[in-house]
């Protein structure tokens, strides 16, 4: 769809068929100009044309989402008996202009345009098409979303399968298919936030299809993964199946009835969108260890990742923002994997040398590049360097998350050697502690394995923080897992070895 004009007030008008509502398989029964490519290439996804939904239009807003030289020019389309639909996707595009906006300071425009992949059998499929401009140039992403008229209720990509386990077999088939391509699979994972364009092609096989740059280099552009009919089937769920059988429907007209006003309202567990980590009791009967990691993610990180797989191991990531624009495929890789993820605030400046809307502003632009990897909200910060007060607790709240500090400092930020800092962390954290190390030191990386062990022949566990810590308050300070002891490393403003 044509953009609408920058600082138009929010339109609908009938829907045009043209690149993106139509495939060159429809053009001649649609009436459509289609430029894209043939459907039949097999990493196409079925398309629908607009004609065949008689009535429909296009939501066209963005004039109240722009400012400052950042322009906001989308479209979603409006198809009558589903307003659900309508509105929720211009949440999501609102959701991912301001993320956008936040998350890079060079933010130039944001471009979202649509298709129908799918009609019929009760859902309607919509990709998203975005285009973002900043300083790096331009990039194109995508996601798409199913709409059930019965319920009124619009899934994710992932809801086409059958629970997290078929995510992971999805993600272990589309990995080899990537591969036979020559494309890069080192950046894929389980989560929701990356599979979240998810469709099938002419011929009934699963396609999966990545944002630019993350399995090829930005300037080749979209990347996708065909899973074969045989293989795909058996992962899918009920509505996964129904979207199979309605993207393979010939030509015809559609509409949508109205979602029944009695159904009961979904809430659906969504295949990777949490992670996969452990349901720990820490405590009297588990002793528990949280491993955090600051300033990442690093070099490093890739490999701290596979040394704690290797060890069935979980840990915390407080990640910098400027690390995080540089290598934002680790952070979801983290996630996905059960690791905990927090907030390290934008530059590592003290927090305490701030004003608050300084600290807003450094919580905000990570928040938004997390939740850009991860489709999650932050609930946790650790300050830069631990240092905090009244008014850093004031903005963290604010933001939902709390203050993790911690009661061991593996000193690896002094310069020491893989076995002093070992040495500092096996012998003196406490049960139930909470280490402080960093990603980005080798001397850490060559430690880590050692550490794992030992903690491994005492029997402690090594998990999250959330795990760790249970039920915290935004904003509230955490220096340990007993209370007792952490009421006085607070009013010591630290943790006494």
């Amino acid at each position: 769809m044509p953009p609408a004009a920058v600082g138009a007030a929010p339109t609908s008008r009938p829907a045009r068929g043209r690149l993106l509502v139509c495939a060159a398989a429809l053009a001649a029964a649609a009436g459509c100009n289609a430029l894209a490519p043939p459907a039949a290439l097999p990493t196409a996804f079925t398309s629908f044309a607009a004609d065949n939904v008689p009535g429909l239009a296009e939501h066209r807003f963005g004039a109240g989402l722009s400012g400052d030289g950042f322009t906001v020019r989308a479209s979603v389309p409006e198809i009558p008996g589903a307003r659900p639909l309508t509105e929720r996707l211009t949440r999501i595009v609102e959701r991912e202009a301001a993320d956008f906006r936040s998350a890079y300071d060079e933010a130039e425009r944001l471009e979202v345009d649509w298709e129908l992949t799918a009609a019929g059998r009760g859902v309607v499929g919509v990709r998203l098409i975005r285009t973002e401009v900043d300083h790096r140039g331009r990039h194109d992403a995508y996601s798409t979303y199913y709409y059930d008229a019965g319920t009124g209720h619009t899934a994710y990509s992932t809801e086409l399968l059958a629970g997290d386990a078929a995510l992971r077999e999805l993600d272990r088939l589309v990995a080899a298919a990537l591969e036979r391509t020559g494309a890069d699979p080192s950046g894929i994972h389980p989560g929701y936030r990356l599979y979240d364009s998810i469709g099938f092609n002419r011929g009934g096989d699963l396609v999966v299809e990545f944002d630019a740059g993350r399995a090829a280099p930005v300037g080749e552009g979209r990347v996708a993964a065909v899973v074969a009919a045989a293989d795909a089937r058996p992962l899918l769920s009920e509505l996964g199946e129904r979207v199979r059988g309605a993207s393979g429907l010939e030509p015809h007209a559609f509409s949508v009835e109205a979602p029944d006003q009695d159904a009961a309202p979904q809430s659906p567990d969504i295949p990777g969108s949490s992670p996969g980590g452990g349901d720990h009791e820490c405590g009297a009967e588990t002793t528990c260890v949280a491993l955090t990691f600051d300033d990442g993610p690093s070099e490093q990180t890739a490999r701290v990742l596979e040394v704690l797989a290797e060890h069935d191991a979980t840990a915390t990531f407080f990640l910098s923002g400027n690390e995080i624009r540089n290598r934002p495929a680790l952070v979801g890789r983290a996630w996905a994997a059960g690791h905990g993820i927090g907030s390290h605030g934008e530059t590592h400046e003290s927090f305490t040398k701030l004003t608050p809307a300084e600290i807003d502003a450094e919580l905000d632009t990570v928040d938004a590049l997390i939740r850009r990897e991860t489709g999650t909200a932050v609930g946790i910060l650790r300050p830069p360097f631990g240092r905090t007060g009244a008014k850093v607790a004031e903005v963290a709240a604010e933001h939902g998350q709390a203050q993790i500090v911690w009661d061991t400092d593996s000193e690896d930020w002094t310069g020491i050697g893989a076995a002093e800092i070992a040495a500092n962390v096996t012998d003196y954290t406490p049960p139930n502690g909470l280490v402080l190390m960093h990603d980005g030191e080798r001397a850490t990386v060559e430690a880590l394995p050692r550490i794992l062990e030992h903690f491994e022949e005492r029997g402690w566990t090594t998990v999250t923080v959330s795990d760790l810590l249970g039920d915290i308050e935004p904003g509230g300070l955490y220096y340990t897992a007993d209370p007792v002891a952490n009421a006085e490393c607070i009013r010591l403003e630290g943790c006494p070895l």
